[in-house]
């Protein structure tokens, strides 16, 4: 196997870990190791014992990001290959969606979220940490996922009662596609030019200061933050 996971035995679900024992299940490493083996069952049961403790924004900002970049490090320096790497961000995927918690119908009539990462951008595992994050707070989510167009958007937004549009990069090599998205935005008439817009993951760590028509989130809880700022428009 490519990370160490292989020692533990299965948990049990009756017994609680210990604090000793929680600290070392969130150990970035550790979760990254499970996630490049693909086991999206412990690492869900892992990030389950912290979300006992913690609220979801904290851990996945604490535990998922720093994992995932351990996996993104290993891959370029080449101690990861390719397939393990798109094996851990498809085992993430498999493990947060056991942690998403049950959508209610009555979710549906909350203030909407349009979550997308602009063209190019492939990495998107923060965008469904995002939106997992917001529907604890009652927004409706509609996760566009990777690599949409602009123009695509701006069409996507402008049709729908839309009360927020988050952004995310994985890298700086995206930051004029972030920028040209979030142009067309306010650039396409009233539909989206006031629509707030927040723009986050790893690639924003590059800006400094503000970003022009957005607000940069630098965590998830600064976007649980600005999102609980937010007033519905209607």
């Amino acid at each position: 196997m490519t990370g160490s996971s292989s020692r533990f035995a299965a948990p049990d679900p009756e017994e609680k870990p210990s604090r000793a024992d929680l600290a070392e299940l969130a150990a970035p490493e550790f979760l990254a190791s499970l996630l490049a083996d693909g086991d999206d069952d412990m690492a869900a049961w892992v990030l389950s014992q912290a979300l006992a403790d913690r609220p979801r924004a904290e851990v996945y900002d604490d535990v998922v990001r720093p994992a995932m970049e351990v996996v993104g490090h290993r891959w370029e320096q080449g101690q990861w290959s390719v397939s393990v790497e798109h094996l851990a961000s498809v085992a993430l995927n498999g493990a947060l969606s056991r942690l998403r918690r049950p959508t209610e119908p009555e979710s549906r009539i909350g203030p909407t979220a349009v979550l997308a990462a602009p063209a190019g951008e492939q990495h998107v595992a923060g965008l469904g940490c995002l939106a997992q994050v917001l529907e604890d707070d009652g927004w409706h989510v509609e996760n566009l996922g990777a690599n949409v167009p602009a123009d695509d958007l701006v069409g996507f937004v402008a049709d729908r009662d839309v009360d927020l549009v988050a952004l995310s990069i994985g890298t700086a090599e995206r930051l004029q596609a972030l920028r040209q998205t979030i142009e067309a935005l306010r650039a396409a008439g009233t539909a989206t030019s006031s629509v707030p817009i927040m723009a986050g993951g790893r690639g924003v760590l590059a800006i400094e200061g503000s970003l022009a028509g957005a607000q940069v989130c630098r965590s998830l809880v600064d976007a649980q933050m600005f999102a609980r700022s937010i007033e519905p428009a209607r």
